[in-house]
């Protein structure tokens, strides 16, 4: 276990930042200067290598003092559109043993590379290692949100799970390179990737410290998220039977109703056991319990369209 340990210790580590939201809009360039300052400003040993990895039709218009916040910033420009493409053409590119990708709207903790770094050297037999992401939390409704989008793979302490951020999260590059991110399923198909990473016999682990601020706009934001959610419920266990209730998805539309109270019942779960994480007050969880209800509805239109085979439009998130 000691050489183990030294062994990750000295893993080299890449990170890659991608942007899934919103691309190529002015808020994106701002979101990516607080995020880059924030990866600037980090404590203790700098990563190895940072990519930031954009489709190949934004070249030339990221703004030029975007480019110089991280002294070791490498921009990859690449033939993709989806954020699960750039993101696999990213690992691919890199040559950390460990690489850590965070969405372009999250902002790490001063701490961030770190903490990871011990959390590698403390288990040295994880495959991924996902970070806490929280909402900025200026309101109730923003904290509790915050708290239903984002606590489903959070044990409410450092531990295994059976999940993996899909907003910040670091992999070992071999394992993650056997089983991508799976392009063409919307923007929330990573349970596929995940349960593949299970199969064969790979350890996640959740790292409470690794914290990071995911940008928050409101309830249009949690609506398109609720409905890309939805799509790719059900869409990832057509494509993969071996999903778990994939059996459920064969009934057809007369099984969303079942999604629903089964997500919901998930959710109510996932408030007892984390709201404290969250910053979600004792008696603001009933309001929590409520709106479980409310985000699994507002996902029922996503499920639809995938019963129809039909790909989701209007939507921000790529």
């Amino acid at each position: 276990m000691a050489r183990q340990t030294t062994d990750a210790t000295m893993a080299k580590l890449s990170v890659i930042v991608a942007s899934d939201y919103a691309a190529g809009e002015a808020k994106s360039w701002e979101d990516l200067r607080r995020a880059l300052r924030a990866w600037a400003e980090q404590e203790g040993l700098p990563a190895d290598e940072f990519i930031l990895v954009e489709s190949a039709r934004f070249e030339g218009r990221i703004p030029n003092d975007v480019l110089g916040l991280v002294s070791n910033l490498k921009v990859l420009h690449v033939d993709a559109e989806s954020s699960y493409e750039l993101k696999n053409r990213a690992v691919e590119a890199a040559s950390g043993d460990w690489v850590a990708i965070v969405d372009a709207d999250c902002i790490p903790s001063r701490s961030w590379l770190r903490v990871l770094r011990a959390a590698i050297a403390e288990h040295p037999d994880a495959a991924a290692v996902s970070a806490r992401t929280l909402y900025p939390g200026r309101s109730r409704l923003e904290r509790i949100l915050g708290l239903l989008s984002r606590s489903y793979l959070d044990p409410g302490r450092p531990g295994r799970t059976r999940f993996i951020s899909g907003n910040a999260a670091a992999f070992r590059r071999d394992i993650y390179r056997r089983h991508p991110l799976p392009a063409g399923l919307g923007a929330f198909a990573s349970r596929i990737q995940s349960e593949a990473f299970l199969r064969e016999g790979a350890r996640l682990w959740f790292e409470p410290e690794l914290v990071v601020v995911h940008d928050f706009e409101g309830w249009p934001m949690e609506r398109d998220l609720r409905r890309n959610h939805g799509y790719s419920t059900v869409i990832t266990r057509v494509r993969d039977a071996r999903l778990p209730y994939a059996r459920l998805i064969r009934v057809g539309v007369p099984a969303i109703p079942l999604i629903v109270i089964g997500k919901t019942v998930d959710s109510i779960r996932d408030c007892f056991r984390c709201f404290r994480q969250y910053n979600v007050k004792l008696y603001e969880l009933p309001l929590a319990l409520a709106l479980t209800v409310v985000t699994h509805v507002l996902e029922i239109p996503g499920m639809w369209q995938a019963f129809r085979r039909k790909s989701i439009q209007a939507t921000q998130f790529r």
